[in-house]
């Protein structure tokens, strides 16, 4: 399925540059300890889950807020696979708590950098942010 907004895409492949990057930097940072990097994309991937579910969840009500009364404007979307798409919503945040839980403690990985982790989509937008302000300084000065 293609992306409609391609800045959501490239926002995307910043968060998993900035995640890669981040545990590069805490494993120079530990001294080659490989729980930190370990716990870095542990955090990541916490952050992916997260994000695709909060995406589907939107995907699902765009596709019935699409129809309109009537159901005739926009995509047609069966009920069926907005149930689905609701379904898989909630199922990811069950998956979420799992793999938080296992990540924490049953691997033991250090939580701060679980946390770092988890931040690599703050530090894609913000990242994202400054290049839109450096791009066009004056559509963001009133």
């Amino acid at each position: 399925m293609s992306e409609r907004d391609p800045m959501l895409r490239r926002l995307e492949w910043t968060s998993i540059a900035a995640c890669v990057v981040m545990a590069l930097a805490s494993w120079i940072v530990a001294g080659g300890a490989i729980a930190w990097p370990l716990g870095v994309m542990a955090g990541g991937a916490l952050v992916a889950i997260s994000y695709r579910g909060i995406k589907g969840g939107i995907d699902a009500v765009v596709g019935v807020v699409d129809r309109g009364p009537g159901g005739t404007a926009g995509p047609k979307v069966s009920r069926i696979s907005v149930a689905i798409g609701l379904v898989k919503f909630f199922t990811r945040y069950a998956i979420l708590a799992a793999a938080a839980y296992v990540i924490l403690a049953r691997l033991r990985l250090p939580p701060v950098a679980v946390f770092v982790g988890a931040s690599s989509l703050v530090v894609a937008v913000m990242f994202e942010a400054v290049l839109s302000f450096r791009s066009n300084p004056s559509r963001n000065v009133d």
